[in-house]
């Protein structure tokens, strides 16, 4: 198939209008969808939301940025404001309640603990079973955490078992 010069050149003096026609509002179009950039706070600007925090208790710290390399964070403990820590100039901000410790970082960041953990659970008491023929048992969790039986006799002699009936221990 043959194509002629004039051919050619109404396609490309279609297209170019098209172009130049469209290529405004396409670039329009781009403009929109492109996030525009946020413009840097200074002392007059309202705080912007960073991000928010599980602190070690379970209270939140809602972290906001004030300016260049600065943060301040808001804490909260079931709903109502326990205090505020603000880090400026290079330095962080430590602050302390009911045993609640943290800190707010220069970069926005926010670290927590506990003064104490929390209390550890009572190791439950050995069970003691006294058998009819005059032996005790005495069943408990070992070191391991595994269940175990010490047999006893009246005579002070003792036998150690883990439930899988291996003797671990005998006693005299």
């Amino acid at each position: 198939m043959r194509v002629s010069r004039r051919s050619v050149r109404t396609a490309a003096v279609a297209t170019g209008a098209a172009a130049a026609l469209l290529l405004p509002a396409a670039g329009a179009a781009l403009a929109a969808e492109a996030p525009a950039p946020a413009p840097a706070a200074t002392a007059g600007d309202p705080s912007v939301f960073w991000r928010n925090v599980d602190l070690a208790d379970g209270s939140l710290a809602k972290v906001y940025q004030d300016g260049p390399g600065r943060f301040s964070a808001e804490i909260y403990g079931g709903g109502t404001l326990i205090g505020t820590l603000v880090s400026t100039h290079g330095k962080p901000a430590h602050g302390e309640h009911d045993g609640l410790h943290v800190v707010l970082r220069p970069d926005g960041t926010v670290s927590s603990w506990l003064d104490h953990g929390p209390a550890p659970k009572p190791k439950p008491a050995p069970e003691v079973v006294k058998l009819p023929d005059g032996h005790t048992a005495t069943f408990f969790a070992g070191r391991d955490g595994r269940p175990y039986v010490k047999l006893s006799v009246p005579g002070g002699k003792s036998w150690t078992y883990d439930f899988h009936g291996t003797l671990v221990s005998a006693h005299r």
